[in-house]
């Protein structure tokens, strides 16, 4: 067989070599990046061969934007959205990873189980016997609600996921009795104690000298290694450089509050619904609606006639009472309807998705100009900030057209300057750039020489670029001498505040470490969220005898902490019940970190082999597609 194939490649060598570069033309088209438009079904990252498309991406920020609400700033949280959208669809293909590893299968049927009875939930889905609707009905009420059933799938099978390999993961984890006993004496036990927590304050400590602290600095192997840091040019626009262009004059703010007068109106209502979906349910219900209405006109009571009458189930018990309510809060011909009436007026029949509503008006407050024309007119103010500062830096970034910022600056009289190096870390400083911590993020996101969009960040409006990347290392001893000095004096602080504490508590009075002294009363060592998380002081509390002084510990913000034992009341003997109840929490919460572990590792080593869009990317590392996610962010 071998030999036949050899004699049909030798006879056929134009034909193969053809299909080979083909094969290999292919490829690379594939590989390489191309100049095409990003549509929605772009491949945004790709996690061990598990795609995520740009409208996967997109969807997951609309998401998360409405759990936000409507923000001052939505064009300055975008690359938070982003960042956020993508890290957890990333997070959601690294479990589907880890699923298949470990043999775990999430079943459509478990999907649709815990669908229904999520949806169950809500009255407007169900019928009178608390059943689902037939799903005709339900598609109208998810159009009409905006609600995406797709999306609450994938959350409800993301979940079973977790859930199964948290499952699997625990009954793995060996628990032993004196782990059992331990746990039970930091839950349920009980100790009281007197503490003193002392601050270490390293000012006092004198500057040893170069010589002391080029050994400290040299001793230090990692401590002092510096992550990748950049350089930025920044054109920063305030209120003062655009001077008149900002204020905003009383005629202005008037017609503004004309135009807004319902953001400044409130309504006290009560309300009698009559549910309807179908053309023929809302021909009856407002007939049903308008005989009420002729009886309610004449005198009948209108918060009796919601407790018998009303569909909604919030009236049984109120009367159909709804509260004083804002326009924008209700639907838009709710508001009308009832912003239209005289305070005791009934209204005619109103229309909602809900069905026919009858509204009664019990209370009404507006604010008049004068109330709110300060408030008015610093909104318009930064609203004519924002646009303007944005306008004239999209004007200097046109100008420049990728290049140096300082010409283009000048030219619109503003000025670029570069800034310090800095880091992506949450600590990040540059001198005479405050607003770095809200800046940093997207300066990493770019690449050297490209500029950012108009973006606010504090009281004012940025444009830089990103002039250049120093790479990770040590840095010269005289660049970061300041941090080193700040190091040697918290640690030498540190071994001297140890020492004099040691020698205090010699005589055994709690009294002579100093610092602050309170008394905690007794209860579960649990309870002590400060304290409990620190292994020293958690052992200290569960070991030392009463009338005994714990040995020093450290705190988790740097203060040396003791404390003198003053009672201690043992937990109650565990049952098979509570026995299993606590190796269950044990193992579980045990379970959780490993699979925070596993995550992590794989997606750490995914990352060392994402390529450019490489054939290893496609089944078994994490892949970036960075310029599609920068087109996304520059729409």
């Amino acid at each position: 067989m071998l030999r036949s194939f050899r004699q049909v490649f030798k006879s056929n060598r134009m034909p193969v070599a053809a299909i080979f570069l083909l094969v290999l033309v292919s490829m690379v088209i594939y590989l390489v990046p191309s100049g095409r438009m990003d549509t929605p079904d772009t491949v945004v990252a790709r996690v061990y061969g598990r795609e995520i498309t740009l409208r996967d991406l997109m969807e997951h920020m609309s998401e998360l934007s409405q759990r936000f609400g409507k923000q001052a700033n939505e064009e300055a949280l975008r690359p938070y959205l982003q960042s956020q959208a993508l890290r957890d669809l990333m997070n959601q293909k690294l479990m589907e990873e880890l699923a298949d590893r470990h043999g775990i299968v999430v079943t459509d049927e478990e999907v649709a189980i815990r669908m229904r009875a999520f949806l169950r939930q809500y009255p407007i889905l169900t019928d009178d016997k608390g059943n689902l609707k037939p799903m005709a009905e339900l598609k109208k009420i998810f159009q009409e609600t905006g609600f995406n059933p797709a999306t609450q799938e994938r959350a409800l099978r993301a979940d079973l996921l977790r859930t199964k390999l948290i499952q699997q993961a625990a009954v793995q984890v060996p628990v032993n009795a004196a782990w059992v006993e331990q746990e039970n004496q930091v839950r349920n036990g009980k100790v009281g104690f007197d503490q003193a927590v002392l601050a270490v304050d390293p000012t006092p400590v004198a500057d040893p000298g170069d010589a002391t602290l080029e050994a400290f600095y040299k001793a230090g192997g990692d401590r002092f290694l510096q992550a990748p840091r950049r350089v930025i040019q920044v054109v920063a626009v305030d209120r003062a450089a655009l001077g008149q262009a900002v204020q905003v004059t009383d005629a202005a703010v008037k017609a503004a509050f004309d135009a807004r007068k319902n953001d400044y109106l409130e309504l006290k209502a009560r309300h009698i619904l009559f549910k309807a979906e179908s053309d023929a349910q809302v021909k009856e219900a407002t007939d049903k609606a308008l005989a009420l209405r002729a009886k309610l006109v004449k005198g009948e009571d209108f918060a009796k006639a919601a407790e018998t009458l009303s569909d909604d189930p919030s009236a049984k018990g109120n009367g159909g009472e709804l509260g004083w309510f804002h326009f924008a809060q209700m639907q838009k011909p709710f508001s009308e309807a009832a912003a239209s009436l005289k305070v005791g007026e009934i209204s005619q029949p109103v229309r909602t998705v809900y069905g026919i509503h009858l509204i009664q008006l019990e209370g009404r407050k507006e604010k008049t100009l004068d109330e709110v024309k300060d408030e008015l007119r610093k909104t318009l103010e930064d609203d004519q900030f924002a646009a303007r500062a944005q306008e004239r830096l999209e004007q200097i970034r046109k100008r420049a057209n990728g290049g140096d910022l300082a010409s283009a600056a000048r030219s619109f009289g503003s000025q670029a300057q570069l800034s310090q190096p800095f880091s992506n870390e949450p600590d990040a400083q540059s001198p005479g750039l405050p607003e770095l911590s809200q800046l940093a993020g997207e300066a990493f996101r770019l690449k050297v020489g490209e500029v950012s969009k108009p973006q606010r960040a504090g009281d004012r409006y940025f444009l830089f670029r990103v002039q250049e990347e120093l790479p990770e290392g040590v840095p010269p001893f005289k660049e970061v001498r300041a941090k080193v000095l700040a190091a040697w004096k918290l640690e030498e602080a540190r071994t001297q505040a140890l020492a004099k504490a040691q020698a205090a508590l010699k005589g055994g009075d709690l009294k002579a470490l100093g610092g602050v002294l309170t008394t905690q009363a007794p209860g579960p060592i649990s309870a002590l969220k400060d304290l409990a998380g620190i292994p020293a002081i958690r052992t200290a509390l569960l070991t030392t005898p009463v009338g005994q002084i714990t040995p020093l510990a450290w705190t988790a913000d740097g203060k040396l902490w003791a404390a003198k034992i003053a009672s201690r009341d043992a937990a109650p003997a565990l049952t098979f019940e509570t026995r299993r109840t606590l190796v269950q929490d044990i193992q579980t919460g045990e379970a959780q970190k490993l699979l925070s572990a596993e995550l992590q590792f794989l997606d750490q080593q995914g990352r060392q082999r994402a390529g450019l869009r490489s054939l290893w990317g496609q089944f078994g590392g994490v892949y970036l597609n960075t310029e599609a996610l920068k087109g996304q962010m520059d729409r």
